[in-house]
């Protein structure tokens, strides 16, 4: 346990150096008096394990290592401080770049610009999120190589596990599922996915995965 925690104390602060030196820095903008013409983004790649599910770390396909903050500021900003609990995607925050800074969204983008969000948090937007993760040898029980697909929704996050052959860059046979309900276990500690009662849901929820990013969009 002594371990465990000073693990934990040498993250939490580094979580509070790093928001010193963002203070830091929004006060030389506002120095230079360029705070107020500066579109700030502040993300992080993708979150961290402090020994949750046996594990430290990132690397693996539950949303502990896939959720990150996301926190936006812009110039002329309608709504400042507003929150939203629509689901957005790394992969958005370029075209939303784009769009704030008043430049044309390439049409090779394969996000979504989540700037209508910060003037009105409740827009209906896109009904689910996307990540891939590779379960590498060194890290499989079994040691083979593994590429898990995952799907989340408002309610249910929903992850299929395949073959993967890392010389071709494609994917094998099914494996297995994961399933989890959101809202009654928020942590991710009971698998559902072999439950009788998810029968009429993981067909639907495999079906929105395999039909991919594009149909989920808004």
């Amino acid at each position: 346990m002594d371990t465990v925690r000073t693990l934990r104390q040498g993250y939490y602060a580094s979580v509070t150096y790093v928001d010193a030196l963002l203070g830091d820095l929004f006060s030389h903008l506002k120095e230079l008096n360029i705070y107020d013409n500066t579109i700030i983004v502040l993300f992080g790649d993708h979150g961290w394990k402090l020994g949750d599910h046996n594990s430290w770390g990132k690397m693996t396909n539950y949303n502990i290592d896939l959720k990150v903050p996301l926190i936006v500021s812009y110039p002329g900003q309608k709504n400042p401080g507003a929150k939203t609990d629509a689901m957005v995607e790394l992969v958005d925050i370029f075209p939303s770049l784009c769009e704030l800074a008043g430049i044309d969204i390439p049409n090779y983008s394969q996000g979504k610009s989540f700037a209508p969000l910060t003037e009105n948090p409740q827009l209906p937007w896109k009904t689910a999120a996307f990540s891939q993760f590779h379960r590498r040898p060194k890290v499989s029980a079994d040691g083979n190589r593994y590429m898990g697909y995952s799907l989340n929704t408002k309610k249910y996050h929903y992850i299929e596990w395949y073959g993967w052959d890392p010389n071709t860059g494609t994917r094998g046979e099914y494996k297995n599922a994961e399933l989890y309900d959101k809202e009654k276990d928020p942590f991710e500690t009971l698998n559902l996915a072999d439950m009788d009662n998810m029968n009429t849901i993981i067909p639907e929820l495999s079906k929105q995965l395999e039909d991919g990013w594009q149909k989920a969009l808004p």
